[in-house]
């Protein structure tokens, strides 16, 4: 091919040559070529040009190499398209000329240039941080070249380059869409492939601090704080149990419903991306939602300390409980794992309320709470006591219980008869009882709630007799009443009659009922009290009184003794008698009138002054009835004083004085007046006077007074104080005067210390000043005006005023103000001022410049100044002027620049998109600065220079601007006139292209317009090679007839105003819609899924969505099938199924499809009769899980079935037959009112009705026979339970003996009905009573020795006692002895103990008891009878009478025998003595023998001293003859010998 390609060109130029050059067979040398460029590369191909060579017409040559391979090429053109190359590669070019011989060549030129390399493919991102993206691509086919990456966000570009396929592209900013270009460069590190770009976003940072806000039973509020970075959107992923579901929003706080409650949730919080791919690392956080309620609280046993107290457990997790319980603001907490808890401690009769909450697993969240409230039983009432008995009624108290406020009740009963009293006090007044008869009372507490009831107290009490009735006096003497009255309904009485009088009671009897009470006192009164006595002479009934009065004597000696104007103060002497009222009749002109008192005197008032009185005086006796004869007395008032005295007419020298004339009589007048210590006295008959000869200015006091017609008794005075006139100043003047104020002076008049009054005035308003002094500086007063000045004086009393005088003066004018510039020319300023405050003035301007003045003047307060220069700078000082002509105010200065003159020919010279460069000429005159207004749309800019060209920047692209270009003066603010030009900027690129709404066959394409002017748009769209075009004027376009969920390629750019210039364009793909699915159906529902199918649409391959929502919460499902199996669904629950195509893309949706079914719902659990009464069963249940469900009820009996329907999970059955069973079914329907879940029966007894007529009808002190009457509907059994310990029996019958019970015992029995199931019982009634009191046990008495008291012992029966009778004492518990003293020694008594209790008083046990010895008592009567015969000279013979045995009997006598004769009576000490120790010379004193008469009795005994007996230690040894002894005898009523048989102790007396 080169050789052939070689042949043809030496043909090529022979040929030429053989043409041109005829007879010339050499060619000459063709110049090179020169400038040898490339103008056009591409990947295949290199467009190569060279300019060519002076001289003939020449082909050219090019060879091309590449490492090492050489190509020619031929051409006759200068340029030529090397084709066929290697991309990204380097060529040499060697051009040469070719002579027309195609011989001979010129000189070659060389240039080197590289194919383009061809583009990168597949970039790719492969791994994305926060900050950082890697990027990775395709190498070109070709030679070697290195990349640049061009990556771009929100307008800003940089470039990175890189010798490798994949570049780690870092310093990013999170969540932020990146656009990545990348471009292969060849070896010249010029030449750059085509570009390839991929969008990608940065990974979003972690959002953080995620919290919970709001907790409820189905939803919790989360927030978090969004991440740094770009905008993103998030995802929440909530999980429980291995179950996880996804929610998305673009908010930092999302609300989670349909939630489970007291449920622990995990959150997981991610941000995504605004590609909605990428995503930031996940932040976890867990919370529960809040537990349901409790419900149905109920308390099923009561204390008084304990409330035993149970609910329903809610729906949801598990949970513990707390319970708040309270009474009178004191607040405490128990925790619990139970539905159930008995709370202790608690004060009796006390409201409480529980308040219950349900606690999640972490113990924090806890649930709406629950309250319920409840009473503890009262603690029983003590002591009752009857306080008041009447005849028929009963006042009962007792001592309430311990514990919160209760009520009571009261039993009380007769003859077998009970009935029942409610009260809230602690005592009750029982009425309608019949008299003299014996009721017995149970009185037990009510808390609350007037149902918790305490334990009774029975008290047992009689009615009084009937009183007398209708006493009365029939004859009433000054000394004696008859007195008669009506005998009580009832048994035979007798009368008694108290009479009384000044605290002396006498008393009469009688069997009458009429009694005459003489010898009485006249005039006074008796009280008379008469009373039944019934036939024991000791009850008597209540008593009828009746007081009546004995005649009075009449009043003497009537005296007035103090008149007044309007009393007269009048007085008598008592009458003889009793003590009595007055009454007084006054009487005037016929008229009478009468007063009452219980005084000897009497202020009669509200009399009329100065007029004659007839008073009548008379006695009333105390029954306000019986008078006396009366006595009259006459009497005048005084005068009343004169009133409003005024002074009507005042000189410097008089004053008129009048006043009001009294009421009452005729009368005249005295007029004292006086000042500075000196009076005087006028009289006139007249009531005004006019009294001269005064001093100006001077203050005097008059005193009025009334005269009466005798001349001489006068009226209390009335005084006034008044000043006369003062004289007028005289001679005001005018001293100094500024804009504000004028000096005033003037000359005091003559007469009275004065102060003065100036008023000034202008155009009618008048102000006033006081001054004490004769001077005044007036301030405050409008500038340039004209004020009248009236001065007077005033009178001490501030009051009084002098003639006036008046001046007249005007004040100085103020300056102008506020000097304005309005409107600046080139040759003129036009000058205004705000005129001064105060009166018309005129103006002076003066105005100057480089030391020239002119002036100008006028009466307005704007003046045009002309013919200035312009650019320049003036100073105007403006003066006001006064009417006068010369009076000028201060000046005020104002500096004002001329206006300059305009700038002209402004020009754009060079425009860009965002910049203008505009330029003027200066104006003539002056120095200037200039302004560039430019606006856009109204909207306005200014620039400031110096310099008449300026680069206007930032502004919008493709818009039009106006610029207006103005001088500015040297004051900065004085301006030409303006100049305007208009330019526009280059138009921007269009972007953000979005598919806003997308139908079947249709795409609705929507941009963001370019920043700037307005401009067009094109839009060309293509699928499968084929590509359209469309122009609008919007930023919106619909694209029509397009194929169903099919991709386009959409490219749009802007189109300036001209219609030419387009912008960059910019591409989005999208798909049309798919058709929406048809038909879709239900063909399976179970409780927990429901089965959907559908018909798919026509038209592109498509996946299906489905919607499935419930409440508002929705959840999707995706399949590529036309049925889905919707699982996990709630039970009873409506769903929609919304169901739609999804296009390739997966994005674009079809149109929805809606169906919506119920599942079945789910049965009911746990049903529960939780309150039943005779006729009503209260049944609740636990709601089933699910959705929201209506219930039915049948309940049925003896095979009659009824069915109620209710939304509630409660229903109360009302209309049914006590103590029967029933069946109730209970089941769940769904909200279409026809799916009903299976059915829950429960079985429950009706209560049977309340027992009546419950009585105690045998008792016992350990048995009570209880006995009532059935109720009215049959019960089968009765259930009668002791309150006291809780002991139940059952029975079957209509009455119970309840025994073993305690004696004495307040004992409380409720008694009720049971049902057939011998579980359900009905309201129980009390009663309460009292076993019979036991005796008590083991009594004994001791009398001890040497006390004369019986200690009484006992020991109480089995239960406790209240106390004992003990004859006339009364022993309280606890006490088991008592010791009676006061008692003879010696002597047996009669001992009743009687016990007594609640159930009376016992019977009784009755002791003989005998009291203990002591000494016997004093013997100041015994007698020693010496029997001479039988006294020898060694034995003394005697007899005596035994010792009193009144303190116990005598038992051993002792013979005490002493030689010392002075001695008295020896002490017992020598009781030891013994005549061995006589003999010895140990003591003077002994015991000779004692004698033992306990076995006998004698009258008298004998003794003989000396025989020598024995008695124990004692010896009865013989005496000496030549001795004189004394004999003592000891009596001993108990005698104690020592271990040597020696009296030691023992009740003995010693007598001589």
């Amino acid at each position: 091919m080169k050789l052939q390609g070689v042949n043809e060109f030496n043909i090529f130029v022979a040929i030429f040559c053989v043409l041109t050059f005829q007879t010339l067979f050499v060619c000459s040398k063709p110049g090179p070529v020169t400038l040898p460029t490339v103008t056009n590369v591409t990947t295949a191909s290199i467009f190569l040009c060279w300019v060519a060579p002076l001289g003939g017409n020449v082909s050219y040559g090019v060879n091309l190499s590449n490492s090492g391979q050489t190509r020619q090429l031929l051409t006759d053109q200068t340029c030529l398209n090397v084709t066929n190359l290697n991309s990204s590669t380097s060529y040499s070019f060697t051009v040469f000329a070719v002579a027309g011989d195609n011989i001979t060549v010129s000189d070659a030129v060389t240039i080197t240039a590289f194919t383009k390399p061809g583009p990168v493919t597949s970039p790719t991102v492969t791994n994305v941080t926060t900050a950082s993206i890697f990027l990775c691509w395709v190498a070109p086919l070709g030679g070697n070249v290195s990349y640049g990456v061009n990556l771009s966000n929100s307008g800003q570009t940089q470039q990175l380059l890189t010798n490798q396929t994949c570049l780690n592209v870092t310093n990013l900013n999170s969540a932020t869409s990146y656009s990545f270009t990348v471009f292969a460069v060849a070896g010249d590190n010029i030449t750059v492939s085509d570009a390839v770009t991929i969008t990608a976003f940065t990974k979003p940072g972690p959002v953080t601090s995620p919290t919970v806000t709001n907790v409820t039973t189905a939803s919790i509020f989360l927030c978090w704080v969004a991440p740094l970075g770009g905008n993103v959107s998030y995802g929440v992923n909530l999980s429980n149990s291995g179950q996880t579901q996804q929610l998305l929003t673009n908010q930092t706080c999302l609300n989670v419903t349909n939630l489970n409650s007291a449920t622990s949730y995990s959150f997981t919080v991610f941000a995504v991306a605004g590609d909605n791919i990428t995503v930031s690392d996940a932040v976890t956080i867990t919370a529960f939602t809040k537990p349901g309620p409790v419900t149905s609280p109920t308390v099923t046993n009561v204390t008084t300390t304990s409330i035993f107290l149970c609910w329903v457990a809610p729906l949801g997790g598990n949970v513990s409980y707390g319970v708040n319980f309270s009474n009178s603001g004191q607040t405490q907490q128990l925790l619990t794992n139970h539905t159930c808890i008995n709370v202790t401690n608690l004060n009796s009769a006390t409201s409480y309320s529980f308040i219950v909450f349900v606690v999640a697993g972490d113990n924090t969240t806890v649930s709406d709470s629950t309250t319920i409230t409840a009473f503890t039983k009262p603690g029983p009432v003590t002591s009752p006591t009857v306080a008041n008995v009447t005849t028929t009624s009963i006042f009962l108290c007792w001592i309430a219980p311990l514990g919160g406020n209760v009520s009571y009740g009261v039993n009380f009963s007769n003859s077998g008869q009970t009935q029942q009293l409610l009260t809230n006090q602690t005592c009750l007044n029982v009425t309608n009882l019949n008299s003299a008869t014996s009721y017995s009372f149970t009185v037990f507490a009510v808390a609350g709630d007037n149902t918790t009831v305490s334990d009774s107290a029975t008290i047992t009490a009689f009615t009084k007799p009937g009183p007398v009735t209708s006493p009365t006096a029939v004859n009433v003497t000054t000394t004696s009443i008859f007195l008669c009255w009506v005998t009580p309904l009832g048994g035979n009485v007798s009368y008694g009659v108290n009479f009384s009088n000044s605290g002396q009671t006498q008393q009469l009897l009688t069997n009458h009922t009429c009694l005459n009470v003489t010898n009485l006192n006249s005039a006074t009164s008796y009280s008379f009290t008469v009373f039944a006595v019934a036939g024991d002479n000791t009850t008597v009934s209540d008593s009828a009184t009746i007081t009546a009065f004995t005649k009075p004597g009449p009043v003497t000696s009537p005296t007035a003794v103090n008149v007044t104007t309007t009393s007269v103060f009048l007085c008598w002497v008592a009458p003889l008698g009793g003590n009595v009222s007055y009454g007084v009749n006054f009487s005037n002109s016929g008229q009478t009138q009468q007063l009452l008192t219980n005084h000897t005197c009497l202020n009669v008032t509200n009399l009329n002054s100065a007029t004659s009185y007839s008073f009548t005086v008379f006695a009333v006796a105390g029954d306000n009835t019986t008078v006396s004869d009366s006595t009259t007395i006459t009497a005048f008032t005084r005068p009343g004083p004169v009133t409003s005295p005024a002074v009507t007419n005042v000189t410097t020298t008089s004053i008129f004085l009048c006043w009001v004339a009294p009421l009452g009589g005729n009368v005249s007048y005295g007029v004292n007046f006086s000042n500075s210590g000196q009076a005087q006295q006028l009289l006139t008959n007249q009531t005004c006077i006019n009294v001269t000869n005064l001093n100006s200015a001077t203050s005097y006091s008059f005193t009025v007074f009334a005269v009466a017609g005798d001349n001489i008794t006068v009226s209390d005075s009335t005084t006034i104080t008044a000043f006369t006139r003062p004289g007028p100043v005289t001679s005001p003047n005018v001293t100094n005067v500024t804009t504000t104020s004028i000096f005033l002076c003037w000359v005091t008049p003559l007469g009275g210390n004065v102060s003065y009054g100036v008023n000034f005035s202008n155009s009618g308003q008048a102000q006033q000043l006081l001054t004490n002094h004769t001077c005044l500086n007036v301030t405050n007063l409008n500038s340039a005006t004209s004020y009248s000045f009236t001065v007077f004086a005033v009178a001490g009393d501030n009051t009084t005023v002098s003639d006036s005088t008046t001046i007249t003066a005007f004040t100085k004018p103020g300056p102008v103000t506020s000097p304005t510039v309005t409107n600046v020319t080139t040759t003129s300023i036009f000058l205004c001022w705000v005129a001064p405050l105060g009166g018309n003035v005129s103006y002076g301007v003066n105005f100057s410049n480089s030391g020239q003045t002119q002036q100008l003047l006028t009466n307005h307060t704007c003046i045009n100044v002309t013919n200035l220069n312009s650019t320049t700078s003036y100073s105007f000082t403006v003066f006001a002027v006064a009417g006068d002509n010369t009076t000028v105010s201060d000046s005020t200065t104002i500096t004002a620049f001329t206006k300059p003159g305009p700038v002209t020919s402004p020009t754009a010279v060079n425009v860009t998109t965002t910049s203008i460069f505009l330029c003027w000429v200066a104006p003539l005159v002056g120095n200037v600065s200039y302004g560039v207004n430019f606006s856009n749309s109204g909207q306005a800019q200014q620039l400031l220079t110096n310099h008449t060209c300026l680069n206007v920047t930032n502004l919008n692209s493709a818009t039009s601007y106006s610029f207006t270009v103005f001088a500015v003066a040297g004051d900065n603010t004085t301006v030409s006139d303006s100049t305007t030009n208009t330019a526009f900027t280059k138009p921007g690129t269009v972007t953000s292209p979005t598919a806003v709404n997308v139908t079947t066959t249709s795409i609705f394409l929507c941009w963001v317009a370019p920043l700037g002017g307005n401009v067009s748009y094109g839009v060309n769209f293509s699928n499968s090679g084929r590509t359209q075009q469309i122009l609008t004027n919007h930023t919106c376009i619909n694209v029509t007839n397009l194929n169903s969920a099919t991709s386009y390629s959409f490219t749009v750019f802007a189109v300036a105003g001209d219609n030419t210039t387009v912008s960059d364009s910019a591409t989005i793909t999208a798909f049309t819609k798919p058709g929406p699915v048809t038909s879709p159906t239900v063909t399976n529902v179970t409780t927990t899924s429901i089965f959907l199918c559908w018909v798919a649409p026509l038209g592109g391959n498509v996946s299906y969505g489905v919607n499935f929502s419930n409440s508002g919460r929705t959840q999707q499902l995706l399949t590529n099938h036309t049925c889905l199996n919707v699982t996990n669904l709630n039970s009873a629950t409506s769903y929609s199924f919304t169901v739609f195509a999804v296009a390739g893309d997966n994005i674009t949706v079809s149109d929805s499809t809606t169906i919506t079914a119920f599942t079945k719902p789910g049965p009911v659990t746990s049903p529960t009769a939780v309150s039943v009464t005779p006729t009503s069963i209260f049944l609740c249940w636990v709601a089933p899980l699910g959705g929201n469900v209506s219930y039915g009820v049948n309940f049925s009996n003896s095979g009659q079935t009824q069915q109620l329907l209710t939304n509630h999970t409660c229903l109360n059955v009302t209309s049914l037959n006590s103590a029967t069973s029933y069946s109730f079914t209970v089941f769940a329907v769904a909200g279409d009112n026809i799916t009903v879940s299976d059915s829950t029966t429960i079985t429950a007894f009706t209560k049977p009705d309340t027992i009546r007529w419950l009585n105690p009808t045998d008792v016992t002190t350990t048995s009570i026979l209880l006995s009532w009457t059935a109720p009215q509907k049959f019960s089968d059994s009765y259930k009668i339970k002791i309150m006291n310990n809780g002991i139940v029996f059952l029975t079957k019958e209509t009455s119970l003996n309840v025994t073993e019970l305690l004696p004495g015992t307040s004992y409380t029995f409720s008694i009720a009905g049971i049902a057939a199931d011998n579980k359900t019982e009905g309201d129980p009634i009390f009663i309460t009573d009292c076993t019979n009191t036991a005796a008590v046990i083991n009594a004994t008495c001791v009398g001890p020795n040497y006390n004369a008291v019986l200690n009484i012992t006992w020991q109480p029966p089995s239960v406790p006692y209240t106390r004992v009778y003990i004859n006339n004492y009364t022993v309280y518990s606890p006490a088991t002895s008592y010791v009676i003293g006061g008692l003879n020694y010696f002597t047996t008594y009669t001992i009743t103990l009687i016990n007594t209790g609640c159930g009376g008083n016992s019977t009784p046990v009755v002791l003989n008891c005998q009291t203990g010895i002591t000494s016997p008592p004093d013997l100041s009567n015994v007698v020693l009878v010496l029997i001479t015969p039988s006294t020898t000279s060694q034995t003394i013979t005697f007899t005596f009478k035994p010792f009193s045995s009144s303190n116990g009997p005598v038992l051993h006598y002792a013979i005490i025998v002493t030689s010392n004769t002075a001695n008295e009576i020896p002490d017992k000490s020598v009781l030891i003595n013994t005549y061995n120790d006589y003999t010895n010379g140990q003591t003077d004193t002994y015991v000779a023998t004692i004698i033992d008469v306990k076995s006998v009795n004698p009258a008298e005994l004998s003794v003989v001293i000396g025989d020598g007996n024995v008695y124990n230690a004692y010896v009865n040894g013989p005496l000496d003859s030549t001795k004189s002894y004394k004999i003592a005898i000891a009596g001993f009523t108990e005698l104690n010998l020592s271990a040597g048989s020696r009296a030691s102790t023992g009740a003995l007396k010693l007598t001589l």
